[in-house]
């Protein structure tokens, strides 16, 4: 029985664990994606930076081009994404650098590169890349650095490269990513959402802790269910184990002296303290997990939380956003979406796996 068990349970459990670790491993950032346009965003984004400053700790905006094709020489290599960054870009996005050092505020327009490790290898082979000329579109582009880089989801190129926003050569980016450094509390998304929207116009607004909770929405909700049950259960026990005390107390008290028994009294008592509080803390710490996510996520709690119509009219309002199709993602997104999912197939796989067991374990002792 033990054994069939394990093997229901186990490829669940495998599956959160995985996917708990990769939600958990998608750097904490803030991001707003939308169409470019215009000819000064430069401009606006450097005055959002002073706008902002002392707010989010770096700021960034970048564009990608896929499929980009680099030359050296009579070697080509095509599949590249190429990122061409603005702003705190290497304080968003911190990676190792093999050698060389990464795009600065100073490169601003300037024909530098960043490539990645696979493709500097591709276009060099065994000669330094540092200093050398690719080739991008007509344009010849000097490389500053060479950076560990590997691909992500929603990155649909082999290879990765950077290089300033604005660059003379560059080419047409079909998408821009404002983002911030680290994780920003709940109280700021709105800020950063509107700010967001008034510099650069219509977009979408991705948060990686809110969309984390959402990934973790599922599992949240089962521990909860399970909390209840422990909770309650070590209710039942704390009354069990107290009233049992007190009955001793009293049938001791019958043939002793109270002060022959203060210690035993103080021990007790103090037993009984600890265990009251131990399950007044564990009550409020279950709440406080479950009411997290209506802080996280505001726009579920209906305007009157009596009101049926209040609550219907959220629900459709959540219904209809759910249905609506993403715009844009980012490599983010795309990674806590993945891990997501992964999580949520291993809970039901766990829960599917359990109930079998409990049906098999009923038959058997039927």
């Amino acid at each position: 029985m033990k054994r069939n068990f394990h093997w229901r349970i186990w490829p669940g459990v495998l599956l959160m664990l995985a996917g708990l670790i990769g939600l958990y491993t998608v750097p904490d950032c803030c991001q707003y994606v939308f169409l470019p346009g215009g000819t000064d965003i430069a401009q606006r984004f450097s005055e959002l930076e002073q706008t902002w400053e002392g707010v989010f700790p770096a700021l960034s905006l970048h564009g990608t081009a896929e499929g980009v094709s680099l030359t050296h020489q009579d070697r080509s290599q095509g599949d590249v994404t190429l990122y061409e960054v603005l702003g705190g870009y290497a304080e968003v996005y911190p990676r190792r650098y093999i050698s060389g050092r990464s795009l600065s505020r100073g490169d601003k327009e300037s024909r530098v590169i960043v490539l990645d490790e696979a493709l500097a290898f591709q276009l060099f082979r065994d000669q330094n890349p540092l200093e050398q000329v690719v080739i991008l579109g007509d344009k010849s582009y000097r490389v500053v650095g060479v950076a560990s880089h590997r691909r992500r989801t929603g990155e649909t190129g082999a290879y990765a490269a950077w290089i300033p926003l604005g660059a003379e050569g560059a080419p047409a980016c079909t998408a821009m990513t404002l983002s911030t450094a680290g994780k920003a509390s709940a109280s700021l998304w709105p800020q950063f959402e509107s700010g967001a929207r008034e510099t650069f116009g219509a977009g979408q607004a991705l948060f990686s802790s809110k969309e984390r909770m959402r990934g973790t929405i599922l599992l949240r909700a089962v521990l909860i269910l399970l909390g209840i049950h422990f909770f309650s259960r070590l209710i039942r026990r704390v009354k069990t184990w107290t009233g049992v005390w007190i009955l001793e107390l009293r049938e001791k008290l019958k043939t002793r002296y109270p002060r022959q028994m203060m210690g035993t009294l103080l021990g007790r008592s103090a037993a009984i303290l600890l265990l009251a509080a131990g399950t007044i803390a564990a009550g409020a710490a279950l709440t406080v997990w479950a009411v997290q996510p209506m802080l996280v996520f505001p726009e579920w709690v209906p305007e009157v939380l009596v009101e049926p119509e209040a609550i219907a009219r959220r629900f459709w309002e959540l219904t209809a956003a759910a249905a609506r199709p993403l715009r844009f993602t980012t490599p983010e997104a795309a990674e806590i979406r993945l891990w997501g999912g992964v999580l949520r197939w291993g809970i039901v796989l766990t829960l599917l796996g359990f109930l079998l067991d409990l049906s098999n374990n009923k038959r058997k002792t039927a």
